[in-house]
């Protein structure tokens, strides 16, 4: 069963509706929040992710608050939701240099010229790294007589 976090167009802010699918454990451990926790604090189940203690939605500023102090404090490090988009982007970008579009999608861009224009910076020292990940998975896979220099088969042939 998949479960999707859906967040819809009037909640982001240019108007497109975004939706994740979740991984099953963590699918898990918000339904036992939104079933079991939440209703024995606000009295019900909420209709939102982060609610106050009266039930009413968390505003966006008090939710990226959450989230900075929670990460402070497990790991120490300072981190705010808006730097997550860009940690989601130059993973994807890593994995994959060039993968804009990718990117687009995933941060819910309108425009591919907003996703280029934001993270291209340092993309052609990922295509090097990706390029040499390739060189070595090739020579690595490669029959012997194929492999490197001093290697049976790599002397040249006189012509």
């Amino acid at each position: 069963m998949i479960s999707t976090l859906e967040i819809p167009a009037h909640e982001v802010k240019n108007r497109r509706e975004l939706a994740f699918d979740l991984p099953p454990h963590l699918a898990r451990m918000l339904l036992d929040y939104a079933n079991r926790i939440a209703p024995r604090i606000i009295g019900r189940r909420p209709d939102r992710l982060f609610v106050n203690i009266d039930g009413t939605a968390k505003h966006s500023q008090s939710v990226a608050l959450l989230i900075r102090k929670t990460l402070r404090k497990r790991l120490g490090i300072d981190l705010t939701p808006h730097q997550f988009r860009h940690l989601s982007a130059r993973t994807v970008l890593d994995a994959e240099p060039g993968a804009f579009e990718t990117v687009r999608q995933l941060l819910g861009h309108t425009s591919l010229n907003t996703t280029v224009a934001n993270y291209t910076g340092i993309d052609s020292a990922r295509a090097a790294r990706h390029h040499q990940e390739i060189i070595e998975n090739t020579l690595a896979s490669a029959p012997p007589r194929f492999g490197r220099r001093g290697q049976q088969g790599s002397r040249r042939r006189a012509s």
